[in-house]
């Protein structure tokens, strides 16, 4: 039985590592590389020519839906999709054989789906499986409600003290840019995150942050008072006390603001 080689395309560091145990586990398999976004994971499955790819749909720049449309039929590796992602999508999957992994995997669940991979590629159906799933990608798109179209960041994860550190997006106050870092704001602590503050701006859902100004973010349910600075610019005060000044070009923003308490 020739060995399956497997690439996982994962921007979560502990997915990541909990992917690459069970792959390694598992017999005549071998992991060739990792991807840690979209544009890395196209990069390489061209380059490496995986025979499987363990695809997360949700990843900064290309997303999995977005790396598989990248993809020309000649470079076509198995896709099993693995994330977090809603239940109708998981079932829509599923309903066309092609294989889809909700975090946390589980072993028994991964190691099915590689074996029904090793069958796709001992008949070379990676080609029809690609095209397939586009046109499944299409109709999930054209048919998801308008608020399942949109994938807002859950939770970052950040480098601090020697260790790599959840950081719900629930959790967070407010955000700052620092130079080509932000940092994150809980109520506990901060984080420093080296991630421009444009790039976050997109992944987050505007129903529950506000940008402000030009270097912050707010969370919305956490903004305490709107005041004015001495020279009449707005200010908000948040629910932990920190004054965050408002820029100029955003104060329109600020009419649709609904204050806590």
């Amino acid at each position: 039985m020739t060995e399956l080689t497997i690439l996982i395309a994962d921007d979560e560091p502990l997915a990541t590592r909990r992917l690459r145990i069970l792959v390694e586990r598992h017999e005549n398999v071998r992991l060739v590389g990792v991807a840690r976004h979209g544009e890395e994971a196209v990069e390489m499955i061209r380059a490496i020519r995986p025979d499987v790819v363990l695809l997360d749909v949700e990843m900064p720049g290309l997303g999995g839906f977005e790396v598989v449309e990248q993809l020309a039929a000649g470079e076509a590796p198995i896709i099993i999709f693995v994330t977090a992602f809603d239940h109708y999508a998981a079932r829509a999957f599923e309903a066309r054989a092609v294989d889809y992994l909700v975090k946390p995997v589980e072993a028994g669940r991964l190691y099915a789906a590689l074996d029904r991979a090793r069958v796709l590629r001992d008949r070379a159906e990676a080609a029809a499986q690609l095209d397939e799933m586009r046109e499944i990608i299409a109709n999930l798109r054209r048919n998801a409600a308008p608020a399942a179209r949109k994938l807002y960041e859950r939770e970052f994860w950040v480098k601090s003290l020697g260790e790599t550190v959840r950081v719900p997006v629930d959790k967070l106050e407010r955000i700052e840019a620092e130079r080509d870092y932000v940092r994150l704001h809980t109520a506990e602590r901060s984080f420093l995150h080296r991630e421009p503050l444009s790039a976050i701006e997109g992944r987050l859902d505007p129903a529950e942050f506000l940008r402000v100004h030009r270097s912050v973010i707010v969370r919305r349910d956490r903004v305490a008072a709107i005041g004015r600075s001495p020279s009449r610019t707005p200010v908000l005060r948040l629910v932990s006390g920190e004054q965050v000044p408002v820029g100029r070009s955003y104060a329109n923003q600020l009419a649709g603001l609904r204050l806590q308490g």
